[in-house]
């Protein structure tokens, strides 16, 4: 007999070996999207630390090792708002969104405070179960 075409035998051989082929690449790419994720809450935080500084010292509070300043209670919104920090939210209307990467939570009402001391600017955390913590900011 002349028959053409796959055996049963062989169609399941490959739908195998491609299961695995997709089950490798996808554990590669939510790798990478993980810490892709990181890396952006990494500069996130790295952001608000000179945004918080640019604030500060907009506030008129000059950098002398002598004063010991505080700010307190300041929210990421307001970073965002006065223009000291860029929004990332995911629609174009929000431009005053702060969202971090890690969860895709809206983090504009997460609160630090700011203080100066001996020549450094200090940044605490002040609320939130999705903000940054004081760990994040050091």
């Amino acid at each position: 007999m002349n028959r053409k075409g796959f055996t049963l035998v062989e169609l399941l051989a490959t739908i195998i070996v491609l299961a695995l082929v997709m089950g490798i690449a996808s554990y590669s790419i939510i790798k990478i999207m993980k810490n892709s994720k990181e890396k952006n809450y990494e500069l996130l935080i790295t952001n608000i630390k000179d945004a918080a500084e640019a604030y500060y010292q907009e506030r008129k509070y000059a950098r002398n090792d002598a004063i010991t300043c505080n700010l307190s209670n300041v929210s990421l919104g307001t970073l965002v708002e006065y223009g000291f920090l860029k929004g990332n939210g995911k629609d174009s209307n929000d431009k005053y969104t702060l969202v971090n990467p890690r969860n895709d939570k809206n983090i504009s009402n997460c609160h630090i405070s700011i203080s100066f001391s001996d020549g450094n600017i200090e940044i605490n955390a002040e609320s939130g179960d999705d903000c940054p913590t004081n760990e994040d900011y050091e």
